[in-house]
């Protein structure tokens, strides 16, 4: 599960749903309670729609194994399991699974976001197998790689006055320089280009709050918790159908029971004015993002 919604409180509210989101907790008068239990159910939404897409939608580092083939350029070629792969962080490769020979990610080549082509014959690099003429290797060898995948999806960690040349991220993974992100604050979005000379920090778990550089100041001043977002925007509109329809009430015992279940009327249970229809609609907006194997 991820350990910040995809969406956050603040923007979920902004959207036009029309949804009382202050009675979460009933009796409880504390505003925070009631925001605490929407983000509940944004981090759960979240975790629906890594479910849907079989893997991690926000951006992680992910390490797979796997035995792949040295073509007789001497290209190590592999197809990623987790996308879409945002940067290469380290190639590992052997005839036994036990000596590798790891290689820096830097000089990868990453085909349409998922297919990995890392050259490795002719290289000047040190080698871990047995002494042999020609290309280091040839045919299947053990490969393990480290990437960094998915869609940068975190918040901001502090706030900032209007001009900023820097913003503080609660978890940088994924970020690149160059990179544009948007700051999904209501009344206050805008997106930002990652400055190209910033130098991502190298990968911790868990992640800790880094200042970001970015190209050019901000338009507007920010607060804390409020996302700063690679996602697509149908993908985030995805998981504000699900919350939305998890808080969609009949309004009569005549109506269509719900949840989106096999108990209600057929005639509506693909209506997108329900509960059951957002639902699945916001899985027919995942399902290009599906993981493929």
């Amino acid at each position: 599960m991820p350990a910040t919604p995809y969406v956050s409180a603040a923007a979920f509210r902004a959207h036009p749903t029309y949804l009382d989101t202050d009675g979460l907790r009933p009796g409880d008068p504390d505003p925070d309670a009631q925001t605490a239990a929407l983000v509940t159910l944004l981090t759960e939404a979240s975790s629906w729609a890594d479910g849907i897409c079989d893997q991690p939608l926000g951006a992680h580092i992910r390490t797979q194994r796997r035995r792949a083939v040295v073509d007789r350029a001497g290209n190590l070629k592999f197809h990623a399991d987790h996308t879409p792969v945002i940067s290469v962080i380290s190639v590992g490769y052997g005839l036994t699974p036990v000596a590798l020979t790891t290689l820096d990610g830097a000089g990868a080549w990453v085909e349409d976001d998922a297919n990995i082509i890392m050259p490795i014959g002719g290289m000047n690099t040190a080698w871990s197998g047995s002494l042999q003429f020609g290309l280091p290797l040839s045919g299947d060898v053990f490969v393990q790689s480290v990437t960094a995948a998915g869609f940068v999806a975190t918040v901001l960690a502090a706030d900032s006055a209007a001009g900023s040349s820097t913003l503080t991220v609660l978890d940088p993974t994924g970020i690149i320089p160059g990179g544009e992100y948007r700051i999904w604050q209501p009344g206050a979005e805008e997106t930002v280009t990652v400055s190209p000379t910033w130098v991502p920090p190298a990968a911790t778990a868990p992640p800790v709050p880094t200042p970001v550089d970015l190209a050019a100041p901000t338009a507007f001043a920010h607060e804390a918790a409020h996302d700063f977002s690679g996602m697509p925007a149908e993908m985030r509109n995805a998981i504000v159908q699900y919350v939305t329809a998890t808080l969609m009430r009949p309004d009569s015992t005549a109506e269509d029971e719900f949840p989106n279940t096999g108990l209600g009327s057929d005639t509506r249970r693909n209506d997108p004015r329900n509960g059951s229809g957002l639902i699945a609609a916001a899985a027919r907006t995942l399902a290009s993002y599906g993981r493929v194997r």
